[in-house]
């Protein structure tokens, strides 16, 4: 089975750009583990983060775009940290999203299925915030 997204996931390898695809056994912890990779790839770009540094507005349908005028008083350098900034406020809030799901996981019996089987969580042992941060940065699924 494959799903269109921007991540080739291989359950026991490195990321890439290309589709997400889920092992032919679909089991929960491929599940799992493409859920994480593709937590990953949506937070290697922020389009509104890249549209600042390189345009120097929010696009005016965004809500952010009551901003322009601080963006447009700063030099192309500000804005290129500026954006730099929105695209790391991006992937933190992805973990922070990630480690109060393993709180609730470990302190209040919260638990995850795929296909009515429950589904492994947090194989770095250090929670699945942990396991998003050690594949930003390229660290290796168990075998």
């Amino acid at each position: 089975m494959t799903n269109t997204a921007d991540v080739k996931h291989s359950a026991y390898g490195k990321l890439s750009k290309g589709s997400v695809h889920m092992p032919s056994s679909s089991l929960p912890v491929d599940a799992y583990k493409a859920i994480i990779d593709q937590l990953v790839n949506e937070t290697t770009h922020s389009v509104l983060g890249r549209h600042v540094a390189e345009c120097g507005i929010f696009p005016e349908a965004s809500a952010a775009a009551a901003f322009n005028q601080l963006i447009g008083s700063l030099t192309p350098e500000q804005r290129k940290l500026l954006g730099e900034m929105l695209h790391e406020e991006r992937a933190g809030t992805i973990h922070d999203v990630l480690a109060m799901l393993t709180r609730w996981i470990l302190s209040q019996g919260l638990g995850f299925t795929f296909r009515g089987e429950p589904m492994p969580v947090e194989l770095s042992g250090m929670g699945l915030h942990g396991d998003y941060i050690g594949r930003r940065q390229g660290w290796e699924w168990p075998g």
